[in-house]
């Protein structure tokens, strides 16, 4: 690939999409998984002797990558392997690196108005605001419609596998080798309703030294699920509260991945490409913090309108509850009437 093509490739891509892409690839090839989490592997330009994938090679040229934000400046730096590298993974059919783009949890909220449970989750525990969040496909209509045919769903995993699912989605690896976590509710994927269920899985992952989004991540996925295909949507004892269990992949969309920083620095916007507006130059807490507001005023009012409703379906139940008491109280005095009359006016003189 010509050196020019390549160039306007990563100009005309997000950094933090390039980011994300070259971070999921280095963690899949430290893995102590990585036969399985390079998958695809660019098997043409890393091959041993044997003709076997030399993943020590791959992660090599991916860790001596320059930073996103100045990597179509620095091209002329970069060996063929490498520029080679880039173009296999930034054009890849199944995730090119132009169908990834940042988000804003905001943003995230705005596209599903209807949907504010998993903010409620989110207020509720501060260490559920992603570091970043990048978004991979449109939400579907039947999701945002509030009709019901979808439900969003949430799943954790470790950054090592996101190379592999940015490319072949969720897997059902439920009884084979692929297994992680086992499947003691059944077998398929295995996701929840509630953002900090799921975040419990996903485990702090070393990945790309040169990445803007951190060097030890974690991620959550957000989807969409087909209602009919989700166990736990419908009453059945199979599948606890607060989990989701989908046997068919292709009932499965992956919309937002979360990105998470453990031992979280300061978060800051990965340099911008040649060419980029200046704005896009401005220190990154300026830019960071009218978002978190952003999100903690929608989270408050999100929280807020949640519990309004539970005060609402608690109300009636207490009238009841003091209808009765009150009716007990009634019909204690009525009972005894005389003998409190007796008490009153022997002990206090007071007649009734």
């Amino acid at each position: 690939m010509a050196a020019a093509e390549l160039q306007a490739v990563l100009q005309a891509a997000d950094p933090w999409a390039t980011d994300l892409l070259l971070s999921a690839l280095a963690a899949a090839a430290a893995s102590r998984r990585r036969a399985t989490c390079t998958t695809p592997f660019p098997t043409s330009l890393f091959q041993t002797a044997d003709g076997e994938r030399d993943y020590d090679a791959l992660l090599e040229n991916v860790q001596t990558l320059p930073p996103a934000g100045p990597l179509a400046a620095a091209l002329d730096g970069l060996s063929r392997q490498q520029a080679s590298l880039l173009h296999w993974l930034l054009t890849h059919s199944q995730r090119p690196v132009g169908g990834v783009r940042r988000c804003t949890l905001r943003a995230v909220q705005e596209q599903m108005p209807l949907l504010t449970g998993w903010m409620v989750d989110v207020g509720r525990n501060p260490g559920l605001r992603p570091h970043a969040v990048l978004q991979l496909s449109e939400l579907p209509r039947d999701l945002v419609d509030g009709s019901g045919q979808r439900v969003l769903a949430f799943h954790g995993t470790s950054m090592d596998n996101i190379h592999s699912i940015l490319h072949h989605g969720l897997l059902n690896a439920s009884g084979t080798r692929l297994e992680r976590t086992g499947y003691v509710f059944g077998k398929g994927i295995y996701f929840s309703s509630e953002p900090h269920v799921a975040f419990a899985f996903s485990l702090p992952t070393d990945c790309w030294r040169h990445s803007a989004l951190g060097q030890r991540l974690r991620c959550l996925l957000a989807c969409s699920v087909q209602h009919e295909h989700a166990l736990g949507t419908h009453n059945t004892d199979l599948v606890p509260d607060k989990y989701l269990l989908v046997e068919r992949m292709d009932a499965v969309q992956i919309h937002f991945l979360f990105v998470y920083v453990d031992a979280a620095p300061t978060p800051a916007e990965p340099p911008a490409a040649p060419g980029a507006a200046v704005a896009a130059h401005a220190p990154a807490p300026q830019q960071q913090a009218p978002a978190q507001a952003a999100v903690a005023q929608a989270a408050h009012g999100a929280a807020h309108q949640q519990q309004q409703q539970q005060q609402q379906q608690r109300s009636p139940l207490l009238y009841l509850i003091a209808a009765y008491l009150g009716w007990l109280v009634f019909v204690g005095l009525r009972d005894n009437w005389p003998y409190i009359r007796r008490v009153l006016r022997r002990k206090f003189g007071i007649r009734l």
